[in-house]
């Protein structure tokens, strides 16, 4: 597979760990907004089973996101945005853990949380910017080979 063709896969692959992350994030939102906003779980017990659940969906996104952001540095010709991505994503990930950790010593701490939203940001924008940095020759060749641009 042509490094360009594996840009292409890894950042499909980002994106799809994005969405997971959106969706665990709503879930989130969700419960600590509306649902579950004045129940607080008080033991460390309460406090795993909360993050096993709640929070389970927004943890795998962000592993996918770690994963697929070092997958893609591996494999894509372009690997200077989307190593920053990885970096953004491990910064994310380092956060989260801290974030869980807090929560399971029952001391919550919102510098661990911001830092995961930082790198989240940084992966989206560095995942943006190298899907438009596609050299303007890529795309004239792929237009050659394509029916239409013959």
């Amino acid at each position: 597979m042509s490094g360009e063709m594996s840009g292409e896969k890894g950042r499909a692959w980002i994106w799809a760990a994005l969405i997971v992350e959106i969706i665990g994030l709503s879930i989130d939102a969700v419960w600590h907004g509306l649902l579950g906003s004045e129940v607080e779980p008080q033991t460390r017990g309460e406090m795993a089973r909360h993050l096993a659940t709640v929070h389970l969906v927004l943890y795998a996104g962000v592993v996918m996101l770690f994963l697929a952001t070092a997958w893609a540095v591996r494999h894509a010709a372009r690997r200077r945005l989307l190593f920053l991505a990885f970096a953004g994503a491990a910064i994310q990930l380092v956060g989260e853990v801290w974030h869980a950790f807090s929560h399971l010593q029952l001391r919550p701490n919102p510098f661990p949380e911001l830092a995961g939203f930082v790198g989240l940001a940084v992966a989206i924008v560095a995942t943006v910017v190298a899907g438009r940095s596609v050299p303007a020759a890529m795309t004239g060749r792929r237009l050659e080979r394509s029916p239409q641009g013959r």
